[in-house]
């Protein structure tokens, strides 16, 4: 898609996470007004997505369903790096690649709640509370496996918005089989500029390199 043919949604997304960063640099004691319109300018430049793949069957059926037959399977999807990831922008419903404290990994879950929402438990010797400031709670979607079997808040606990890495807009596992991945309404309507600017199916169903 040309620079000219690109929604001014897409353009007003990338200023304002340019902005977002000279003011992140603004805030720093150690960061120069010259140094913050830098960063605030490499920002905007930068394409919003990137991609990843996801093996294994955590999250079924949402993504990598050839994982129930092949355990080699992978799925390759596009994400929207969400650099400073906070309630505004991480919602209830949303589809989310998740930093995996301890390593350069990443890992695919669904946030089920947010900062504020009150998390309740059918065990009596768990009390309820209430999500800190902050903090989100991320779960798998395939209900078959236990909190044993994988990663999530369930065995994690709350996770900080800050380990958020993006948000998963569209999923690929060949050339005639991709689909966009439903998040919750209000990233819908966010990321849709952006899935349409930045999707390149030709680049998604490339090999790794």
């Amino acid at each position: 898609m040309s620079k000219a043919s690109k929604p001014l949604r897409y353009w007003a997304a990338r200023l304002r996470l340019g902005a977002e960063e000279a003011y992140a640099q603004l805030s720093s004691t150690s960061s120069t007004f010259p140094t913050a319109v830098q960063s605030g300018l490499e920002a905007y430049r930068k394409q919003l997505t990137g991609i990843i793949s996801i093996g294994g069957t955590a999250m079924l059926p949402t993504l990598n369903r050839q994982a129930e037959t092949s355990s080699e399977a992978l799925e390759r999807l596009l994400v929207r790096w969400l650099p400073r990831a906070s309630g505004r922008s991480v919602f209830v419903g949303d589809v989310v690649a998740v930093q995996n404290t301890g390593s350069e990994g990443l890992f695919v879950r669904r946030v089920a709640a947010v900062e504020g929402d009150e998390m309740v438990t059918d065990s009596p010797e768990e009390k309820a509370f209430i999500l800190p400031q902050g903090q989100c709670w991320v779960l798998a979607d395939n209900e078959k496996l236990s909190h044993k079997e994988v990663t999530d808040s369930r065995s994690l606990g709350p996770l900080p918005f800050q380990q958020i890495a993006g948000r998963v807009l569209y999923a690929l596992r060949s050339s005639t089989d991709h689909n966009v991945v439903e998040n919750s309404d209000a990233a819908m309507a966010a990321d849709g500029p952006v899935l349409q600017a930045e999707l390149d199916l030709d680049e998604l169903a490339a090999p790794e390199r």
